[in-house]
């Protein structure tokens, strides 16, 4: 409370020494504050904004204490969407005011102002000073709630904004989750399949080998065997045509010998007869007659 009147006795202070200031001011400073003043209003009227603005900028040059030259410069600024340099010369004619209406006024465009620039909490905050200071203010009331209202939309809207980049960074991640799942797999099946094919393909060509090895063993062993065959042919041609009879020993004894010869003989005897019997009888035959 006490740090709240120093500041308002500070304030008073610097109020008083403005306008005695303003006070004295040559005459001729006067005229020519209030004659650019006169200008800028024309100018103004003629919405030649930036015009106006140079000759309220004259006006307080002269006179830097004159409220309205402050109050129309700000207009000046509003109504060529310069709204920072409006609050500033809105805030200078506040404190050049010198009625509550002429500060509940100034304190209504410096909110006017800050909604303009989408800074409701700063709007709100200057309407409520102006309604305090001009509470039968219908208008002043209208902008103040609507500007609550507003800034409870802009609220609600940046939470729901805010919720929904929550709710897509969560999508996000689980996609991201999702997908480096899918990939893992994806490249453990591959892995898999190429163990897979790998095996299968080492198992073809072991198959393949074998094959060919057996093949080639079955052709060195019939090659082989047919080798074997036509050297034991060879070897049995040559047995046969080359190797001489073994000579035979006799198991007889002398005497079985004797009378073998001598029973060959006897045989040999007997059919000689017989031999010569019957050429006997062949020749009797020739002479008898056929009749």
């Amino acid at each position: 409370m006490k740090r709240k009147m120093k500041q308002l006795s500070t304030l008073f202070l610097v109020l008083m020494t403005l306008v005695s200031w303003g006070q004295d001011l040559p005459k001729e400073k006067l005229y020519e504050s209030k004659k650019q003043l006169r200008a800028g209003n024309k100018a103004y009227q003629k919405n030649k904004y930036a015009d106006a603005a140079i000759a309220y900028q004259k006006s307080l040059a002269e006179d830097g204490t004159y409220y309205k030259g402050a109050y129309n410069l700000g207009n000046a600024y509003f109504n060529q969407k310069k709204y920072k340099e409006a609050v500033e010369q809105y805030q200078l004619a506040n404190k050049l005011a010198k009625t509550k209406v002429e500060k509940a006024k100034t304190q209504e465009l410096i909110g006017d102002a800050f909604k303009k620039q989408k800074d409701l909490e700063k709007a709100l905050n200057a309407y409520k000073q102006a309604l305090l200071k001009n509470p039968k203010d219908d208008i002043l009331r209208q902008k103040f709630i609507a500007a609550k209202q507003e800034k409870q939309k802009q609220d609600q809207q940046n939470k729901d904004k805010k919720d929904n980049k929550d709710d897509k960074n969560k999508d996000q991640k689980d996609q991201n989750k999702d997908n480096k799942d899918n990939k893992d797999n994806k490249d453990q099946k591959d892995s898999d399949k190429n163990k897979d094919g790998d095996k299968d393909q080492k198992n073809k060509d072991g198959e393949k080998d074998k094959d060919k090895n057996g093949d080639h063993k079955d052709d060195k062993e019939k090659g082989d065997e047919k080798d074997q065959n036509s050297d034991q042919k060879d070897n049995q041609k040559g047995e046969e045509k080359e190797q001489p009879a073994s000579p035979r020993e006799s198991k007889l004894s002398p005497q079985q010998m004797q009378q073998l010869l001598e029973s060959m003989s006897n045989e040999e005897q007997k059919t000689q007869k017989k031999v010569n019997a019957q050429q006997v009888k062949v020749k009797t035959n020739k002479n008898e007659k056929d009749w």
